[in-house]
């Protein structure tokens, strides 16, 4: 009795049957992981990238402007939401016109696109984005706000809001203006 189990035990123990289906159940949660990451990593990175060249696009269009109003920066957030193919609730953005003075840089007017604060204190603009500039010399900021949720959230990429700060001079005039709020 005792040779006929050693026996069976030998012969299961040499037996490779189902081998491959036990390797395939250790494989694949790391496989399904990994595809999982790399989906996460790149749609971060193409949100990111796409939202980059919208913003890119809308401060080339208003740098070509002489004057604009606060419809036409709603009308500016709407081809970015566009652009980003979300809905408009989801973005926004904040334009404003930045003047250099002897006291440093001034805020000349300021709008923000739905329910979003305007930039309102010299303090608050990121002067470590603004190329040097002569006194009296104007530019244009302009701020584009996009959420990303990512696909997962095991991979260390958390849900956050994208934000992108451009730096443009205008091109057909020496200072942008704003009909909605004169100088």
């Amino acid at each position: 009795m005792i040779k006929r189990i050693s026996q069976f035990l030998k012969a299961q123990a040499r037996d490779e049957s189902g081998a491959t289906m036990v390797e395939f159940l250790f494989v694949m949660p790391l496989i399904a992981f990994w595809f999982a990451g790399t989906f996460t990593f790149f749609d971060a990175y193409s949100t990111w990238t796409r939202s980059v060249k919208a913003t890119y696009t809308v401060a080339d269009i208003i740098s070509r402007q002489t004057e604009v109003d606060d419809d036409y920066i709603t009308d500016m957030n709407t081809l970015f939401a566009s652009i980003m193919g979300a809905d408009t609730n989801d973005t926004y953005m904040r334009i404003s016109g930045i003047d250099r003075t002897l006291n440093g840089f001034e805020i000349a007017w300021s709008t923000a696109t739905g329910m979003h604060p305007n930039l309102k204190l010299d303090e608050e603009i990121p002067v470590e984005i603004f190329p040097n500039l002569i006194i009296g010399e104007s530019t244009i900021l302009i701020e584009s706000h996009i959420p990303f949720v990512p696909f997962q959230d095991y991979i260390g990429i958390e849900a956050r809001t994208l934000i992108k700060k451009i730096v443009i001079n205008p091109r057909f005039t020496s200072k942008l203006a704003n009909k909605d709020h004169p100088a």
